[in-house]
């Protein structure tokens, strides 16, 4: 099944952003310089209320979500944005980014169309944005 393509994809004027979304300041930062080394743009946030004020702020090609954060969790996120009356911004897709070693309820409950497995391998981070969103430089 070919990777689902969002807005940027279809943008000519700015290249594509990622929102990151991970309480681990140490993550968070290596997530981000890893892929603006590969021509992303990236938009990070700490948790998840902090991302759905992220969200209205650009459009996303994809979001990198981890699972089990403080003040709202990567299912409670991801069950925000999907209620979201705006319906492209709620179809942005999800990676998530967790530790759980069963993490199919979470990736079901917020509609996650894939899964980066922690400890995080930086290499494997960029290969997978770079399945859905194409960065460009």
């Amino acid at each position: 099944m070919p990777a689902p393509l969002c807005a940027c994809h279809e943008s000519t004027t700015q290249p594509h952003s990622v929102l990151v979304v991970e309480d681990h300041d140490d993550t968070r930062h290596m997530v981000e310089m890893f892929l603006q080394l590969d021509g992303f743009m990236v938009s990070t946030a700490a948790h998840g209320l902090e991302a759905l004020a992220r969200l209205n702020e650009k459009r996303h090609c994809l979001i990198l979500l981890d699972v089990s954060m403080p003040v709202m969790d990567g299912i409670t996120f991801g069950r925000e944005l999907r209620r979201h009356a705006d319906r492209e911004l709620a179809a942005t897709p999800i990676v998530l980014v967790t530790a759980l070693a069963d993490a199919g309820e979470a990736m079901k409950a917020t509609g996650a169309v894939d899964l980066i497995a922690k400890p995080v391998d930086f290499n494997h981070v960029v290969q997978t944005v770079e399945k859905y969103c194409t960065p460009r430089m």
